[in-house]
């Protein structure tokens, strides 16, 4: 029925960089490549949200949002991003999850929530 939210999607990256990674730089990174690759609207019809609360510095790895139908062009977008600050990197797109829990656990190895609280 036309009342159906939308399906949420998690995607979790990893940054392969040879220093850490600033969280703003690199969220500003993915924001202009986005806006770059899919346009304003693109970026607002995909729902894409940039989870600063799931950024692990030490891993280098994160998780996008969006919309099951906005994954392809998320990760077509990522690919493109080739510096963050002043140093090259590579963002490394792991895979999707239906919930921040079920990625976390997938992709950066969380046994259970309580790791993260």
């Amino acid at each position: 029925s036309p009342s159906l939210r939308f399906k949420r999607r998690y995607i979790a990256y990893r940054v392969l960089s040879e220093k850490e990674v600033d969280f703003k730089e690199l969220s500003i990174a993915m924001w202009n490549s986005m806006l770059d690759y899919l346009g304003e609207k693109g970026v607002a019809e995909s729902r894409v949200w940039v989870l600063k609360s799931t950024y692990d510095a030490e891993k280098k790895m994160g998780l996008i949002r969006c919309i099951h139908t906005g994954t392809e062009n998320v990760r077509a977008a990522l690919s493109f991003v080739q510096k963050v600050g002043d140093q090259s990197v590579v963002i490394q797109v792991l895979g999707l999850s239906g919930t921040i829990k079920a990625a976390k656990q997938k992709f950066f190895g969380e046994r259970s929530l309580e790791a993260f609280v």
